[in-house]
């Protein structure tokens, strides 16, 4: 009879956020009106007034939050992922900031041209490639782009421990007609504007595969389906890879790290992707 006696009450009075965190269980309805007395008798918002009473944290609001304006975002509470998805994960922090810009940088040098496809890659491996790309794929995701990321290292994948993708099957699988794409696909459910492609079962033949019509056929239909497609690909000093998937997406963010990567294989990475007719529409220095 209790509940019966509540039920009707409960949300009123309280701000979008109250009804919110009352949805999600972070507060209890006794909760709400201890919550209430304290934005009375303080005068601030409900969710300050939550957090000063210890009921909930800072992780709590910009969840909520983060919901209110369709924002994908990740708790810390939520192990699922990689820490490495900091745009997911920190997306408030100044580190991302960066990503953003290189993604209004994107926006209007390339994807305002009525291009879709993007390829990343390094000069040299352990440079930051595969951090790049997926972190890029969130941004984009956050702005309510649909967008795929593709993981194209199929000598060394990494997409696949970043999130957490259960499916063995991938890109080389499609490429090699051993399986329907949607059964590759994953759709996180926690950004729901991204998409993974993992990189699939390890062939003994990727340039092959990269090269044939497939991967060409894949990306027109991706395009189809998707406002952005993010390619992470190998490093450019392992092997012709990147190349090959530069001269299908036509354009390259190219990534390189402070202390370590030098100016004439930055200048190499450039003249080998221009070779294949592709632009550097990007370029980035990581400093981790």
């Amino acid at each position: 009879m209790t509940n019966q006696i509540i039920d009707p009450n409960v949300g009123r009075g309280l701000s979008n956020i109250g009804r919110l965190l009352l949805e999600m269980g972070k507060i209890t309805p006794e909760d709400t009106e201890r919550i209430l007395r304290k934005q009375k008798e303080g005068g601030v918002k409900f969710g300050d007034a939550a957090k000063q009473l210890g009921l909930i944290t800072e992780d709590d609001i910009q969840l909520v939050l983060s919901q209110q304006f369709d924002y994908g975002y990740l708790p810390s509470s939520n192990t699922q992922y990689s820490q490495d998805l900091i745009a997911a994960y920190k997306p408030f922090s100044t580190q991302v900031e960066g990503f953003r810009a290189l993604r209004s940088q994107l926006l209007f040098r390339w994807l305002n041209e009525g291009f879709k496809a993007i390829s990343v890659t390094a000069a040299n491996s352990n440079e930051g490639c595969s951090y790049l790309a997926a972190n890029l794929a969130v941004v984009f995701s956050q702005l309510g782009k649909k967008t795929l990321l593709i993981d194209g290292n199929m000598r060394n994948p990494r997409q696949h421990t970043l999130f957490n993708l259960k499916s063995t099957y991938g890109l080389s699988d499609i490429l090699a007609d051993r399986t329907p794409g949607t059964e590759a696909l994953f759709n996180v459910p926690d950004l729901p504007y991204l998409t993974v492609l993992g990189a699939g079962t390890i062939p003994p033949n990727p340039q092959e595969l990269i090269g044939r019509n497939n991967f060409a056929q894949l990306i027109k239909y991706a395009s189809s389906m998707f406002e952005v497609i993010i390619v992470d690909t190998p490093a450019l000093n392992i092997s012709s890879d990147a190349q090959m998937f530069a001269a299908t997406t036509r354009g390259v963010v190219l990534t390189a790290r402070l202390n370590y990567t030098s100016v004439s294989e930055i200048d190499d990475a450039k003249s080998q992707i221009q070779s294949t007719g592709a632009n550097v529409i990007g370029a980035v220095i990581n400093s981790f």
